[in-house]
């Protein structure tokens, strides 16, 4: 198996200038850099949210839960007798 994949996105202008900003401002060396930020940030979001975790914010000595309305998680829930009673349910923008 190869050690690297080409993958290839398209991106809206806005969207590409965003990509860019982000790379400026992290000082990162390639856009493919700031996406595989992108996907690791997003890995330890996920798991973070379907062990139950929440993730705070602090601001002004004041901590706030972070909400992702636009993350759809996706949890086996037991509905029954055995394993084949298990369905799929997904939370929208929920930690618990």
């Amino acid at each position: 198996m190869p050690d690297k994949f080409r993958v290839q996105f398209d991106f809206t202008p806005d969207a590409l200038q965003t990509l860019d900003s982000t790379k400026n401002k992290l000082s990162l060396s390639s856009r493919a850099e700031v996406i595989r930020y992108a996907l690791k940030t997003l890995q330890w979001v996920l798991e973070q949210l379907q062990t139950g975790a929440k993730i705070l914010v602090e601001r002004d000595g004041k901590a706030q839960e972070v909400v992702f309305p636009f993350l759809k998680i996706r949890e086996e829930v037991a509905t029954g007798a055995g394993a084949a009673a298990e369905v799929t349910r997904f939370r929208v923008g929920s930690t618990r």
